[in-house]
């Protein structure tokens, strides 16, 4: 969870305005997200009743997300993301609570989707974070957590990316190249968190947050100051 914190920053520098980067950004994680959804899929972690309980009102709520995203101007986006992002790289470092997860009413997956989908839809940057807390108070580990999250992801996505097309807030040439970094960067990714100690992985996703976040906002203060 988190890789936008990244990959948003990342389109930002390559030269798109924060809108443009935010939209753009849904195209790697359509790409991450359909390969990851097939491989839980055979691997049996997905079930037919997710996409009522968990992806319908995710969709719902990054329809909305996306609506809302699309009618901020850019200095106003700027500063919502270096917000989310200093609060995601603290996100990053801590330590998760180890907790016993326990089987609770399903019907708490709709508003409690619809929350996590409205806030996919307008910035997506540590979505996963919420949608893994969401599965854990409902009663599912780690692996199928992961499941429901990707799902979600993917069918969310798709119509956010319409949204965000209608308002001409997608550069194909940079997602379509961000779709294969994000995938060249997985597979790197797996070998780099298996032959990593986790805490020094944290450290330093965390401090790649808090520069770019630095980095973001910058404009911003040396406009003020001019």
């Amino acid at each position: 969870g988190g890789g936008s914190y990244l990959t948003l920053p990342a389109l930002i520098f390559a030269g798109l305005t924060p809108s443009m980067a935010n939209g753009t950004n849904r195209i790697g994680i359509l790409a991450g997200n359909l390969f990851s959804a097939v491989k839980f899929a055979r691997l049996g972690q997905l079930r037919r009743s997710d996409l009522l309980f968990f992806c319908l009102p995710a969709t719902l709520g990054g329809l909305v997300g996306a609506w809302i995203a699309t009618q901020i101007d850019d200095r106003s986006l700027r500063i919502v993301l270096a917000v989310f992002m200093l609060f995601g790289s603290w996100t990053v470092i801590r330590r998760p609570p180890q907790t016993q997860a326990k089987t609770r009413n399903r019907n708490w997956s709709f508003p409690m989707f619809s929350g996590v989908g409205l806030y996919a839809g307008f910035i997506q940057a540590g979505t996963g974070f919420f949608s893994l807390a969401a599965t854990s108070f409902l009663g599912h580990d780690l692996k199928r957590g992961n499941a429901i999250k990707t799902l979600m992801n993917l069918c969310l996505t798709v119509p956010a990316l319409l949204v965000f097309w209608r308002q001409s807030l997608l550069d194909w040439p940079s997602g379509l190249a961000l779709a294969v970094g994000m995938s060249l960067g997985g597979l790197i990714g797996v070998h780099v968190s298996e032959t990593s100690r986790q805490e020094s992985l944290r450290k330093m996703v965390a401090g790649a947050i808090l520069i770019s976040a630095f980095f973001i906002v910058y404009p911003l203060i040396q406009g003020a100051l001019e």
